[in-house]
């Protein structure tokens, strides 16, 4: 846990400089995501818990909340969406102590070590809020992907004996593994462009009903939750925005308020209006010998005579 705070002091700092340093560019509407940085990296901390909040509690009648860490990295694919690869290290534990003894079918307590549990998701921004500021500082996000734990569950009986089971499964190797499901949300605060701080919640469920070291019904499957608050860095020059806080329609309208714009869009209306004059002059036929002027080589032709290509009357020999 030290070294996590000390990154996390680090990071403060050098995203506070650098932010002091250079304000990123204004991005263009129809300007592309290369304009963006669309890469940030983050660490977190937080609460593990053998419960979620849509329900059940494993085979235990309590649970404890225990330290869970990680990292995550991001590619912000757009303003909504975006896919984050993360990695989750810690313990998940809980006990018999409400049942009688505090002893449930043999069972007093149990306590998981999370080897690694890494998952791809995606990151979809529900809503922002700017403050009236025409600048997301706050988004609000939802989550859902597949992933890979690596874990070993472990026991106490009735009779105080511990029972490990790691190096007893899965032929002898010293973790379990199965596929599970995360399925969270969340919130981020902008701090800096450099820098925003994340507050999760994320559900995950497990492929499997022995992650509390307990067999107890044939088709149920164990869970536990993650609430964490974390650090995230955008990666990229400084010069280019963050991609998750683009607000398009700011953009948008800092464009259209843009004085530099409206002259612009006033000289081509000048153009335009200009253009159409030289067309309409060159359709001009004063004479009205069905050739316009400017190809017309005998002006003042009676309407009544034939002419030819270039104006001028035609005689027919009789």
């Amino acid at each position: 846990m030290n070294k996590i705070l000390q990154l996390i002091t680090v990071g403060i700092l050098t995203s506070t400089v650098a932010f002091s340093q250079e304000m990123p560019n204004k991005a263009k509407t129809f300007g592309g995501r290369d304009q963006y940085k669309t890469f940030s990296v983050g660490i977190n901390a937080g609460a593990l818990t053998p419960v979620v909040l849509t329900g059940g509690s494993n085979d235990y009648t309590n649970w404890d909340a225990n330290i869970g860490y990680g990292i995550s990295l991001r590619k912000q694919l757009g303003h909504v969406f975006g896919l984050q690869g993360n990695l989750l290290m810690g313990d998940v534990e809980g006990n018999n102590n409400d049942a009688p003894g505090q002893v449930l079918n043999g069972y007093k307590s149990f306590k998981t070590k999370i080897a690694y549990a890494t998952n791809l998701s995606g990151i979809f921004n529900l809503a922002s809020i700017n403050f009236l500021k025409r600048e997301n500082v706050i988004n609000f996000t939802a989550t859902a992907g597949f992933g890979l734990i690596a874990y070993a569950p472990s026991y106490v009986n009735a009779s105080n004996a511990i029972i490990d089971w790691k190096g007893k499964a899965n032929g002898g190797n010293d973790y379990i593994r199965e596929a599970y499901i995360p399925v969270g949300v969340g919130a981020k605060f902008k701090l800096s462009d450099c820098m925003n701080i994340n507050f999760n919640y994320l559900m995950n469920y497990i492929d499997s009903d022995n992650f509390d070291a307990k067999y107890a019904k044939p088709n149920s499957k164990d869970v536990f939750s993650y609430s964490s608050v974390g650090l995230e860095f955008a990666l990229g020059p400084k010069s280019k925005p963050d991609l998750t806080w683009a607000n398009p329609i700011s953009t948008l309208y800092d464009e259209l308020k843009d004085s530099t714009l409206r002259e612009d869009v006033q000289k081509l209306k000048v153009r335009t209006t200009k253009v159409e004059g030289d067309i309409q002059d060159m359709k001009k036929d004063s004479d009205g010998d069905g050739v316009a002027d400017h190809l017309d080589k005998c002006p003042n032709t009676p309407a009544s005579k034939k002419v030819d290509g270039a104006g001028c009357p035609v005689f027919i020999k009789e």
